[in-house]
């Protein structure tokens, strides 16, 4: 045979065989890549609902937070414009919401019983009755402890719903059935086990729309750490922010505030 055949043959093959280790290392990097992301994944599961609540209710500093029993709060709502806001809770499902637009004092607000609102920016400033939707977002909200706490006492049904990002971290997602029927996500960081996002839907102008509570600035009253920031995206876009400036525990707090104004509801 022609010996320039096998002197081509020899300068071809090192370059052949570089090719194919360098694709055999790639395959085997991403490999490797994948099957560590699936043990961390693995490993996240490893926890069940009750365990992973537990770890949560530590963290939020349930134990110390059942000795509060009224929470003040005062900051801005930037939302187009900064609005100032008040909102007062009351334990065990009392809250109360004051805000300003246009230099018109509006108030969101539920009872116990009832969600009810004012919306003066329309030229009605008589309170108004909330549709049933968002008096049940409100009631939510109301709840002191939060939906997570003691959910099988509340009639709710609570499951493990798998394993999501927030903000490229991981966390477990929990999904809370509530006694009207509708169901709220809640997302716990998987090494800090805080709350990171809050989600749930709304019809709003008869479209439904995913709403989006991101809590953060998180700094520590009397040992319980409390958010003092919040975001809120609908459907994705940012729909407004808020930062409190103060937040106080324990203060009194007058019961009738809560209780609708004008007997004559509209």
């Amino acid at each position: 045979m022609d010996n320039r055949y096998w002197n081509t043959r020899s300068k071809i093959e090192p370059a052949s065989n570089t090719l194919f280790k360098r694709w055999i290392m790639k395959k085997l990097c991403l490999s490797a890549v994948f099957f560590c992301f699936i043990a961390v994944m693995a490993g996240a599961q490893e926890l069940n609902l009750n365990e992973i609540l537990n770890r949560y209710y530590k963290a939020s500093g349930i134990d110390k937070w059942q000795n509060v029993s009224s929470v003040i709060m005062t900051g801005t709502i930037t939302q187009n414009d900064i609005m100032p806001v008040k909102i007062i809770r009351m334990r065990p499902d009392k809250y109360f919401m004051e805000f300003d637009v246009a230099d018109l004092t509006a108030y969101q607000v539920y009872d116990g019983q009832t969600a009810w609102m004012t919306t003066p920016w329309t030229g009605n400033p008589k309170p108004q009755v909330m549709p049933p939707d968002r008096a049940n977002e409100f009631k939510s909200r109301a709840d002191f402890d939060g939906l997570l706490y003691n959910w099988q006492a509340k009639g709710l049904k609570a499951e493990l719903a798998g394993i999501d990002t927030v903000n490229q971290e991981l966390a477990y997602k929990i999904k809370v059935i509530r006694n009207d029927g509708g169901a709220e996500y809640y997302f716990i960081h998987r090494n800090s086990f805080q709350l990171v996002k809050r989600q749930y839907s709304r019809v709003i102008r008869d479209r439904e729309t995913v709403i989006e509570v991101y809590p953060g600035d998180f700094r520590i009253i009397d040992g319980i750490p409390i958010a003092f920031s919040q975001e809120t995206r609908f459907s994705g876009q940012l729909y407004n922010t808020t930062q409190f400036d103060s937040i106080v525990l324990n203060r009194p707090v007058e019961a009738k505030i809560f209780t609708i104004p004008d007997p004559e509801i509209k």
